[in-house]
């Protein structure tokens, strides 16, 4: 399970999840996680409004990259580590539940869209 910025998932174009993977927090507020993505997907909207496009999906290799990038991030946490048997872990040993670092840092992640992140340099028109 994963979702670029836990919020857009390949293959579900013009779906976007609030509170999806790799979002929840065990420190902080998650009010402040669901701001920064509704912020996120209202940027994605007025894009795909100003260029005309019906739909808009995530590049596969984007959210690839951004999952990995995530569990490296986790790999090092109490969460993942300390022979811990840890709920937030799935039967592969991959935790797809929790923010690994700062909120601050997912609000800077979602502050701007960046069309160059989705299918045919942003958005398709069908």
């Amino acid at each position: 399970m994963s979702a670029y910025l836990g919020t857009a998932c390949h293959g579900f174009p013009n779906a976007f999840i609030l509170v999806g993977p790799n979002t929840a927090l065990g420190h902080s507020s998650m009010i402040y996680m669901i701001e920064s993505q509704v912020a996120y997907v209202m940027e994605a909207l007025r894009a795909t409004a100003r260029n005309g496009a019906v739909e808009i999906d995530v590049r596969p290799e984007v959210q690839a990259a951004y999952a990995e990038e995530i569990q490296s991030k986790l790999a090092g946490t109490v969460w993942n580590s300390g022979g811990c048997h840890s709920w937030y872990l799935d039967a592969r040993g991959r935790n797809t539940t929790l923010w690994p670092t700062f909120t601050f840092r997912f609000r800077q992640r979602t502050r701007a869209f960046d069309p160059s992140d989705y299918l045919r340099g942003a958005l398709r028109r069908v």
